[in-house]
């Protein structure tokens, strides 16, 4: 009876091994969440409107689908199509920017256009390009990138493009193409910093060197 006992004790105590040993650890799901990175960011917005302002008077407004916020880099992304309404200082609608995407920098204060570029302007002129930066504490308008600039009656290309946010006064860096009537393109009304370097002392110097 005894040895019945033993040898039943050793069986329970093997089969408790084995049980044990075939048991599968589980952890409980963690709770915790993944702490934001300075690429993901910490706002976001749909179908809505950012308003820029200076002395108190409306200077543009950027009508997006989708807008991403990064509080440390103080930059905007906007994506799903953006609209930029931009205003002169009377508060008239002087152009509107429409483009697949955008930023904007609160530091600079710089709103970008990004994708298939189009700015129309009151006074007719109709610009196209990929890449177009307008400048808030400057009023103007620019970029490095290829354009066309149609008008009523001209229809000008090249690489590189300056403007008042009325796009009145243009300024094509590298232009040609084809006018329909004579076109004098006065970079020196425009620009007074490049006809003041043009008029310096080492410009003129420069200039009367014997080639």
């Amino acid at each position: 009876m005894k040895h019945l006992i033993n040898i039943l004790v050793i069986l329970g105590l093997v089969s408790f091994l084995m049980v044990s040993c075939g048991e599968k650890k589980t952890t409980a799901p963690s709770t915790k969440q993944a702490k934001p990175t300075p690429e993901s960011p910490d706002q976001e917005a749909w179908n809505s409107t950012v308003i820029t302002t200076k002395m108190g008077h409306v200077t543009a407004k950027v009508k997006y689908g989708h807008m991403s916020r990064y509080s440390d880099k103080k930059l905007m992304k906007f994506d799903e199509g953006v609209k930029v309404f931009i205003y002169d200082k009377d508060g008239k609608l002087s152009s509107i920017v429409v483009s697949d995407r955008g930023l904007l920098n609160e530091k600079t204060e710089l709103v970008e256009a990004l994708g298939h570029v189009v700015a129309h302007s009151d006074s007719g002129a109709t610009l196209y390009t990929d890449h177009l930066t307008y400048d808030h504490k400057k009023n103007k308008l620019y970029t490095d990138a290829f354009v066309k600039v149609t008008t009523k009656t001209d229809t000008l290309v090249g690489t590189g493009f300056e403007s008042d946010e009325n796009l009145n006064h243009w300024v094509i860096r590298k232009p040609r193409g084809v006018s329909s009537r004579p076109v004098t393109i006065d970079f020196e009304s425009h620009f007074r910093g490049k006809k003041r370097k043009q008029e310096s002392p080492a410009a003129k110097s420069s200039a009367e060197k014997p080639k």
